[in-house]
């Protein structure tokens, strides 16, 4: 079965990943492949080790990892049992009932607090101004990761997470009566990003584009767009490619308008470490095109390849050197 790509607004965007995580319909700003996650997995660098295990209805749930490097937050988590046919994030849209399949060990639900406090408090409660929260596969169908990333991107003066805390997860699998309670110790890496703050704008007609902050680390880099003269139900979605060419993976992405009385977008993109040789990145912004015409959300239309028919607005590329 071929993957459902949807996107909505991105006021419904901020409502579907802000504060919660979104289980059934994958959201084609954070559809990406796992080779971030995969990688920072497996490296040791600025990785605190946790070890976290809980063991119900037969199927055990832990944490292996979990990395903190100022952009977002990153958990490994790992499933084992007896008669586990499908993945820990996987499921399937039924168009007879019109639901969402999982089968048994499948996050369903997913809790998540900070030092105690729900996420859904976070930032004041404003929905605009919570935590994001998703997962995303891991290198087979037992692992995944927890991603969790701040609010402070998405306006001025919105609250960070601190370099030390503890998120409590409470993951509900599908086929298991009480959730897994998972308490991960998180520490920010050594070390600062890199901010770089080009303050770069790009205008196509009524519309502006200022990529206003980019933060490097060494696993991550994290951009801040602010779009002026955005209609309320367009789609405008981006591809990110470096000086070499390569493609860079989103992580994470999210974005509203309602943290300024302008009524301006802030859009929070976290993605792939540069390659060391990098330079620059270009960021390459386009129109979807929708299975339904006329259509300003919903499902995508594909090309023979199975990918999203894009139209680029040339005017607003834009590149920004990195070194």
């Amino acid at each position: 079965m071929k993957t459902m790509y949807k996107v909505m607004s991105s006021v419904a965007l901020a409502s579907m990943i802000l504060g919660g995580a979104a289980w059934g319909t994958a959201q084609a700003a954070s559809q990406t492949a796992t080779k971030a996650q995969v990688s920072t997995s497996s490296s040791t660098q600025n990785v605190s080790k946790t070890i976290a295990s809980v063991t119900q209805g037969g199927i055990t749930l832990g944490v292996s990892e979990a990395l903190y490097d100022g952009n977002y937050v990153s958990i490994a988590l790992q499933r084992s049992g007896k008669e586990l046919t499908g993945s820990i994030t996987g499921g399937k849209w039924d168009e007879k009932t019109k639901e969402y399949v999982q089968e048994k060990g499948a996050i369903n639900n997913m809790e998540v607090f900070i030092d105690g406090k729900s996420i859904y408090e976070y930032g004041g409660g404003e929905l605009a101004k919570r935590p994001s929260l998703g997962t995303k596969p891991g290198a087979n169908a037992d692992s995944a990761f927890m991603i969790i990333s701040d609010a402070s991107q998405l306006g001025g003066n919105l609250e960070a997470f601190p370099d030390k805390f503890k998120v409590t997860a409470k993951i509900s699998l599908e086929g298991v009566d009480k959730p897994y309670t998972l308490e991960i110790p998180i520490q920010k890496s050594a070390g600062n990003p890199v901010v770089m703050k080009p303050n770069l704008t790009k205008k196509s007609g009524n519309l502006s584009m200022t990529l206003k902050q980019v933060h490097a680390t060494s696993t991550s880099s994290r951009l801040q767009l602010v779009l002026k003269g955005q209609e309320k139900n367009s789609t405008i979605l981006h591809d990110f490619v470096d000086d070499q060419g390569n493609k860079l993976d989103l992580i994470s992405g999210k974005g509203t308008d309602e943290n300024n009385t302008t009524s301006d977008y802030y859009y929070d993109f976290i993605l792939d470490a540069l390659d060391k040789d990098a330079k620059s990145i270009t960021i390459k912004s386009f129109t979807p095109e929708f299975k339904e015409p006329n259509a300003t959300h919903g499902e995508f239309k594909l090309d023979s390849n199975g990918e999203i028919v894009k139209n680029y607005i040339q005017e607003l590329e834009m590149t920004v050197p990195v070194k």
